[in-house]
């Protein structure tokens, strides 16, 4: 892996959020239970967290209604639980990028990313060539889960138990970037990732609203180069 591997971060990600249902005690069962939350997201993508009910998560899930009630006693802990599995995805998501991030870039030159870092100009763009390539995907690749993204994002505005969910996995991926940008030696770590996920943020969301083919590369590149410029030169 990356020169992030086997971080602490790695450790505190897989405890980020909880599952709250019934859990699985054989391997078909956990099977089942899978088919279920992954039918709960299908659902959040097309009518939000609120299209969440076990009649129609069952349905959409083609299993019995009683399977869904058997793992999760109510509303709230399918809710849970369709967050929760829908932020593992997420972070291996970020985790692969971060691996991404700092694999070795060999150019003509021959010269290794690592050979960069004395050079912010160099640096930043390359960060930003792979941080452009990462919205891309994002909004491409993974276009479904970014529109899960939005609808419980909203919900938590509505719903205090899933605004402590949201708070805890942003906190997690909080901690993948400021791991990242200490390695390149940003000042201050932590103000630097509030403001780039604030940018991801915003850019993958311009990017939902508007066809994929007409996604401009040249200006989300062009906006988190500004941004990492300013950052990596202020060292």
């Amino acid at each position: 892996m990356s020169k992030l591997s086997g971080s602490s971060s790695d450790a505190k990600q897989s405890d980020a959020v909880k599952y709250q249902g019934r859990k699985a005690s054989r391997a078909g069962s956990e099977q089942r239970r899978r088919i279920i939350l992954e039918a709960a997201l299908r659902i959040v993508v097309r009518e939000g967290v609120r299209g969440i009910r076990h009649r129609a998560v069952a349905k959409e899930a083609d299993v019995p209604l009683a399977a869904t009630t058997y793992y999760f006693k109510d509303i709230e802990e399918l809710i849970n639980d369709t967050f929760t599995f829908y932020a593992e995805q997420s972070l291996e998501v970020v985790n692969q990028f971060s691996t991404r991030l700092f694999e070795p870039a060999v150019g003509e030159s021959g010269q290794d990313f690592t050979n960069l870092f004395t050079n912010s100009e160099a640096m930043a763009e390359v960060i930003a060539d792979k941080m452009t390539l990462y919205v891309i995907e994002q909004v491409t690749d993974h276009r479904d889960a970014l529109v899960a993204e939005q609808a419980f994002r909203y919900e938590a505005i509505l719903s205090p138990r899933l605004r402590s969910l949201g708070r805890v996995h942003k906190e997690t991926l909080m901690e993948k970037l400021i791991e990242i940008l200490g390695f390149v030696k940003s000042p201050s770590p932590l103000a630097d990732a509030n403001i780039i996920i604030s940018i991801l943020h915003r850019l993958e969301y311009e990017c939902l609203l508007i066809e994929p083919e007409n996604i401009d590369t040249s200006d989300i590149r062009n906006t988190l180069l500004r941004q990492l410029s300013l950052i990596l030169n202020s060292r």
